[in-house]
């Protein structure tokens, strides 16, 4: 594998791996084995009444009336004990699930607030879910970019004075082809009346030709910056291509694994993204990380966590997860009154592509005015070491093609490197390595 294949893989495997490894630690294993048997169970409760013509009574209650109400005590039972139990254990943690579960059981099968609840519950649980999917990428690309492993790898050589992000041309390339699509959207909008997809092709569009501005660095002057956007709009794009690919011909069969892909993605990358901000008691995924100045935070994302505590925030995600997928439980068996009042007759994956696409474009011109706002500030700065000392990627072909041909010796290109190395660092060739060294190494040696 190549230095880039490879600084992508650790990043991906620290991600996904890192993520994997939280939910399944000593402290919040419990809570994610009910997160997905509670999950596996409602959607064969639903799939069962769906399977007969009959109505499935328990007791007073329908199947369908039973299966919501756990599923709801459960999900709130996660975000109200994660609210509350910084300072508890695991087992006191799992207690107050069992009582918060209980209670909420109770206050629904008494028909207090049931109703509201049911209907209502969900759909803020599906909103916040929506918005944290593109929060999750937005944080993963710039996780990557701005990174001083694989940032410093991908950006290797490259001048700062050079303001376009990698790979601009493939990403413009996909921009146009993005603009070209959104263009038949709002065509398609307006010839069947139908406003969300002119809405969305509209601003679709819109940021097609803002990205590619972006990737060609003529708005910021910041080539991870840069990168980071184009990147983004890059990991939004399955979304766009599901909402074209739904509005010209009108089937969406192919949707539903794909969105439950990027919430286990979503689950994952957060919990990971979290273990980082705030030290979490026996989960330990980089004890290096705890040593690091942090940057600033313009969103305050990590004084929130820090006040929950990184467990606390995990629960709540668990529980806005059981949400959402109980928002599509209502939606596939025709119980979702609330959806139909807000959403009229979009399904369940239109109304998800649909506001995620909104956020998406919120996040994307919440983070362009912090940028412009606060450009310079710690968050934006990116933590890499491009080696600017390399020599141009077109002399470095040259010293390819000439060594291949047998004009110079291989070692001629490090005598090279070396050369560009002293001259750049202006002293002699032991300052100049030392100075390299402690560059390198400054953090272990101010530790």
């Amino acid at each position: 594998m190549s230095y880039v294949e490879k600084a992508f893989w650790d990043y991906l495997k620290s991600t996904l791996f890192g993520g994997i490894r939280i939910l399944f630690s000593r402290r919040l294993i419990l809570f994610s084995l009910i997160l997905f048997i509670t999950s596996i169970m409602t959607t064969g409760a639903v799939l069962l009444q769906s399977q007969t013509s009959e109505t499935i009574l328990i007791g007073d209650f329908t199947l369908l009336e039973v299966t919501f109400m756990v599923q709801i005590s459960i999900a709130l039972g996660f975000i109200i004990s994660g609210l509350v139990s910084k300072k508890f254990n695991t087992i006191f943690r799992f207690l107050l699930l069992a009582a918060l579960v209980i209670i909420a059981l109770i206050v629904l099968f008494l028909d207090i607030l049931s109703e509201f609840l049911i209907q209502y519950f969900p759909l803020v649980a599906f909103l916040s879910w929506a918005f944290l999917v593109p929060l999750a990428s937005f944080a993963f690309s710039k996780g990557m970019f701005d990174n001083k492993i694989t940032g410093s790898v991908l950006f290797l050589g490259k001048p700062t004075t050079d303001h376009k992000s990698i790979f601009s041309g493939v990403l413009s390339l996909v921009a146009v082809a993005s603009l070209l699509w959104n263009i038949i959207m709002v065509y398609v909008g307006f010839t069947e009346n139908r406003l969300s997809y002119l809405v969305l092709g509209a601003i679709g569009g819109i940021i097609a030709l803002l990205i590619i501005l972006v990737v060609q660095g003529w708005i910021f002057n910041d080539d991870v910056f840069n990168t980071t956007l184009g990147f983004f709009f890059i990991m939004t794009l399955p979304n766009q291509i599901m909402i074209f690919l739904t509005s010209v011909t009108g089937s969406e069969s192919i949707i539903t694994s794909f969105d439950y892909f990027f919430v286990i993605f979503s689950l994952l990358y957060s919990a990971q993204n979290i273990s980082r901000r705030v030290k979490m008691k026996g989960v330990v995924i980089d004890p290096e990380d705890s040593k690091k100045p942090s940057k600033e935070d313009p969103f305050r994302i990590g004084r929130f966590i820090g006040f929950i505590g990184g467990e606390g925030v995990v629960l709540i995600y668990l529980g806005l997860a059981l949400g959402f997928h109980l928002t599509q439980l209502q939606v596939m068996s025709g119980e979702a009154t609330a959806w139909s009042q807000i959403f009229s007759t979009l399904s369940f994956s239109e109304g998800y592509h649909d506001i995620t696409m909104v956020f998406m474009v919120l996040i994307l011109v919440i983070v362009c005015l912090f940028y412009t706002l606060q450009r310079g500030k710690g968050y934006w700065e990116a933590d890499i070491f491009r080696f600017d000392f390399l020599p141009p990627y077109e002399d470095l072909v040259d010293y390819m093609e000439r060594i291949k041909k047998g004009e110079i010796s291989k070692t001629d290109i490090a005598l090279t490197v070396g050369k560009k190395a002293v001259e750049a660092s202006g002293v002699g060739i032991f300052s100049a390595a030392k100075k390299f060294r402690n560059r390198i190494f400054r953090e272990k040696r101010e530790e």
